[in-house]
Order: C-alpha cells, then structure tokens, then sequence
C-alpha cells in the first residue's frame, strides 16, 4: 500500500490554517467554484403549453445530490420546482395528449415509472420491478407505456448472491433485456418479449406502432457494432435495420410523420459521431446529409417539419443552431448566443440553457419574431475576481496548420511583468475547449497563473479531417501544436519561459504524462487519469472500439504502441509530477497510474499519486475534487 500519510498531514495543516483566515469577499474559494446548479435539456409539451428540466446541483455533499423535474409555464414564464421526493427524479416524458408526465424515480428503492396529471395531484407509482426500469416510451396512442427491464435473477441464484457466491466470469454475458407494456388505467403489465442485448435507446415512431430500439448484442465483444431495430409491440416482432458497421452512431430522433429518423454518426468508422445522417425508415436506407455542406459536429437536432431539422452545431469553441435540409442546405438559424442544449415547441417558440466564460447557465426563451429573455435564476452569481474572460486567438503550428486557442490573463498582473503560465489540455482527444464557464481555469488564473488552453489537432470542432489529424500519433503533432503555442506566447504575451505548468484529465493527463518526458521545459505536471502505457489500457479498460480506432490492435503492432506511450521514456523525466487517479476508474484504470508513479519513483523524480476510493472516471463526491484542487494549487505553488 502506498503511504501518502506525509503529503496529508502538510495539506490538514494547510487547510485548518486556511480555514482560520478570514476570506476577501471577492476571493473565490474551491467551495464556491464546484458549487452550481446543472440544468438539463428542456422539454416542450406537445401542446406547447408547459415544458419541463431536470435540475441538479453539484459541489455539494454526495447524499444532497438530487435531481428534481422543474415546470415552466410557457406563457406565464413562471418556472417551479415540479416534483420534491427525497430521491431523485428524471428522464421525463409528456404523453402524446401532453396531459400526463411520466417520468423515474428510486423513491422505492429501485428506478420505476411514476405519472404525474397536469391538472394536479401527486406522482403516482406505475410500474412495480424487483431491479428496477431501465428505459421507456410511451405508446403512440398514450394508453400504455413500453419498459424495459434486465432479466430478473432466479430465485436460486439470488440466494447464492445473497451467500456472497457472486464471482463474475468474463466470458460470460450480462442478463437479456426483457420488454413490458403496462396499461396506464389498470397498471397491469404484459410481458411482451427477451432478447440477449444491452439497450442504448429506445424511441417510439410517430404514425406507427413500431419503437426503434439500439441494442449491442452479448456476451460483449472488444470491438462491436451496435445493431439499430425495429420493434412491434403488438406482436412482439423484430425487424433488423440497415445500420453502420460501427459503435459510433446513435442519438434517433424520428420525424413528425415517422417516416424517417435523424442520427449523428461517424463519417467513416468513427471514432466518435460526428455528421448529421437521415434514415429512411420505409425504404431502410440512411445518408450522411451534413458531411459535405457543414463538416462540423452536430450535438443535437431537432425536427421542425418532416424535411427540416434544427440542429446545435460545434464550431470552434462556439456552439451555435443551425437549420439543416434532409437534402444538406445549411443556413443559420439566427441567434446569436452560445447554446448548450434546447428543444423547438411546434409554434417555433425556443427554449436553450446558456452559459458564458464568466457566468454560469441558465434557461433561456425566445419566442417567434422576439427577444431572448431569461426564465431562470438558479445559479448564484460568481465573485467578481473570478470573472476572467479569454482571449480567443488562432496561431500558426510547426506544419502551418491553424490551432484556435484561449489565453486566460490574471486581472490582478503588474504592467509587463512576466507571467507563470499553466498549459491546460483537454480530454479526448475527441473533445474540445469550449464557451463554458471552469473552476479549474478559474482557480489557476484568481492563484496567478495565466492558462493556455488550445484545441490542438484531434480536436473535434474544426472538421473531420482536423480530427482524424492525429490518427497513429498522440504526442507527435499534437504534442508540436502544444508546444508552438506555448513559444508563441512567450513571445507576445509576457509569459514567463521559467516558469511554465502543464494539466490535464484522461488524454489531457496523458499529454501532461507525456510532456514530461519529451522536455524538461516545465516545472511540475499534474495528470489526472492519465494513460501511461497504450498497450496495457487497450487490454484492461472498458470500451476499446475508441482506442482501436486510433491504433488498432497491441497485438499485432506492440511497437507502434509503446512508441506513443510516456513509460518508454521515462528516463528523460525530470519534472515534478502530481498524477491523481480514481480507483474506480474503468476508462483509463488506475493501473495507468501506478505504472507512471512507480517508473517516476525509480528514477527518483519528485512525484505523489493520490487514490480517490468509489471514484470513476469523473470525480463525483464533493470532498474529494475538494481535496484534488487544493493539491492541484499547491503543487504549482510550490514547483511553478
């Protein structure tokens, strides 16, 4: 075990000495910057009357974290909490008469449907499972609902469980998928059919009787396609669809008249969905209708008319609506804010969460022919030290190829003094920087540091071509495009050469792994779940369709692998180097870590690994990205 007991006792006395001083008003504290509100995807009722979000807070103790379903009356604009158990709820869903709310809550101890009547009254409970709802729809006629369940455990092997004989084997397949339909009057459900897949989506076809359903088929294989249905609840049938010979594609969001269905899908194999397609649902044919016209990532869509969708588009570090023609005409939709995520009512009236650099999201309305106007105010403002905006810039990389970045100053910087700078990488390498407010950005430039943040080649928002750019090659090119950026702020922004930091999460740790062992230019690193050795993540993580794509198979070209990975070069590493790791983690396992930290211990290179127990890829409980910031800050201190 290792013993971090040490670096403990500094950061305890630290925070008690912390804690005692009292706080500038316009200090930003870490409390504060994990502290907000999440706001989920509006739904408008088919009646366009009402729409309803989840709303969700986060930075706040693990048992506070509780979703609720708030109500906006869309021509009131008055917007309240809707439900208020003391479990979660979510995944709503309006009848086709938008007379009637379904939506999931554990209030039972397990997910089951709940349904809520507009005209009042309390949730009531619908459906009764002994594991638990995994996903549903409503019927086309809104009698009846369609769920689905995992295959309940036998009586014997339950008890066996119970006895804690619970071993997994591998091999072994997860358990089938069982299919209810449950009437909404008499709450008596019918068993309709069990199939041995693993179901992404489910969505009902307007016009029919039919639900499309994605499903992976088991036991699991390393690299799968998933495989698109269509499923007759009233006779139980399955009819295949023609689907793409990946994993990359989803999203279905069928057509007012059910006659064909949106999806994002990769452009060719993935390694992400990328391009808007149309599927013809009577023909059984699907078309890329975006690669050519808009070559841009397409995050969400919705239909306006059976030929028209309108579409949220990343562009850069924007992301802006666009109309798309099922014939791949593009024009934009004309609003000029930022958006995170919306929903269109069939009058044309708009409602999209909007957030900014300096302030955190809110709901947004804006009806046909009028202003925007803002509907909520969930979030708190921020203090106003941390209200630094960037300074988007592009600059020419080492190839000549364009690399769009943001430059973060600290307000507070004397007149052409020199700068400590903090290069900050995102995951991915399929993500991107983008129009967002970051407590992470946030803390480094309110500590003094200004932070660069590019979105190098591999990044998605500039093409397929930019994204496919470092195909077979992390920490080459992409490497370059980082350390371009870092000279050419150097030398036109007042940065500080002596003093420079590099940070990161999953492909960002990885570079921040892999930065330090390609130059000592940097005073300290900090990777969080990071990727040491590709070789040994291909075969320990969960999901390597992702990785496949970029290298293909270990097995076959080992020396490709180990080309890329930051463990071949250790022996040049001199930087001081922070990793922190979940050990829960699945998609890069902590394995990753260890193998860094060790081969960094052997060189006698000043480093920690910090283990977060219960924590997966992404931190969830509030005293641990506490505890992560505070070292984050005080490593930089100390070594930058």
């Amino acid at each position: 075990m290792l013993k971090l007991t040490p670096f403990l006792s500094i950061l305890l006395a630290t925070s008690i000495a912390c804690f005692a001083t009292p706080t500038p008003k316009d200090t930003l504290t870490i409390p504060q910057a994990l502290r907000r509100i999440g706001i989920g995807t509006p739904l408008i009722s088919p009646d366009g009357a009402h729409a309803v979000v989840s709303v969700s807070p986060s930075g706040v103790a693990p048992d506070s974290v509780v979703t609720h379903l708030w109500m906006l009356d869309l021509k009131t604009k008055s917007f309240r909490q809707f439900t208020n158990s003391g479990k979660s709820e979510n995944s709503p869903k309006w009848s086709p008469d938008g007379r009637t709310l379904a939506y999931m809550s554990g209030r039972s101890g397990v997910s089951e449907i709940y349904l809520i009547q507009m005209d009042g009254g309390e949730g009531l409970q619908l459906t009764r499972t002994k594991d638990g709802v995994r996903m549903y729809e409503w019927a086309p006629d809104g009698k009846s609902i369609i769920y689905m369940i995992s295959e309940e455990l036998s009586d014997s092997l339950k008890s066996l469980k119970d006895k804690k004989f619970d071993e997994e084997v591998a091999s072994e397949q997860g358990r089938p998928s069982c299919f209810y339909r449950i009437d909404v009057a008499s709450k008596k459900a019918q068993f309709l059919i069990k199939r041995n897949w693993g179901v992404g989506e489910m969505k009902t076809i307007p016009g029919s009787k039919s639900i499309l359903l994605l499903a992976r088929p088991q036991p699991f294989e390393e690299i799968q396609a998933l495989q698109l249905a269509k499923f007759s609840p009233e006779d139980s049938t399955i009819t295949m669809l023609p689907s793409p010979p990946n994993s990359s594609f989803g999203g279905f969001v069928p057509s007012p008249d059910g006659r064909t269905a949106a999806f994002a899908g990769a452009r060719e194999d993935g390694p992400v969905r990328h391009d808007l397609f149309i599927h013809d649902l009577m023909g059984n044919t699907y078309r890329n209708v975006t690669g050519k016209s808009l070559d841009r990532p397409v995050a969400q869509y919705r239909f306006i008319n059976n030929h028209s969708l309108l579409a949220l588009v990343e562009n850069g570090f924007e992301r802006k609506l666009y109309v798309v023609n099922d014939d791949g005409k593009i024009t934009p939709y004309g609003l000029e804010d930022d958006v995170q995520t919306f929903d269109l009512s069939a009058d044309g009236t708009l409602l999209y969460v909007k957030g900014g650099y300096t302030e955190l999201a809110e709901l947004y309305m804006v009806s046909p022919g009028g202003q925007p106007e803002k509907v909520s105010t969930l979030n708190q403002a921020i203090p106003s030290v941390a209200q630094v905006a960037p300074k988007i810039f592009t600059y020419k990389s080492f190839d000549g190829k364009v690399i769009e970045a943001a430059l973060y100053k600290p307000n507070n910087a004397a007149p052409n003094a020199k700068i400590p700078l903090i290069t900050y990488i995102h995951g991915g390498p399929t993500g991107a920087f983008s129009v967002g407010w970051s407590a992470w950005i946030q803390l480094l430039v309110q500590a003094g540091y200004a932070v660069f943040t590019p979105n190098i080649r591999g990044s998605t928002g500039y093409g397929w071509d930019f994204l496919a750019a470092n195909r077979k090659d992390w920490g080459g090119a992409d490497f370059k495009d980082i350390m371009t950026g870092i000279d050419y702020l150097i030398k036109n922004e007042s940065i500080d050469s002596g003093r420079l930091g590099i940070a990161g999460w999953s492909y960002g740790g990885y570079m921040a792994e892999w930065a330090i062992t390609q130059t000592n230019r940097f005073k300290a690193s900090v990777s969080g779940a990071g990727i040491a050795n590709l070789a040994s993540e291909f075969g320990t993580e969960s999901g390597a369709e992702y990785d496949h794509w970029f290298w293909g198979p270990p097995y076959e070209n080992q020396e490709l692998f180990l080309k890329h990975s930051p463990i071949a070069f250790l022996k040049n590493a001199k930087t001081p180097t922070l990793i922190i790791q979940g050990e829960e983690d699945v998609t890069d396992p902590k394995g990753q870590s260890l193998e860094m930290y060790t081969g960094l211990h052997y060189y006698h290179v000043p480093c920690e690994l910090v283990l977060y127990p219960r924590e997966p890829h992404g931190f969830r409980e509030l005293n641990h990205s506490i505890d992560f910031y505070r070292r984050m800050l005080a490593w930089f201190k100390k070594y930058v």
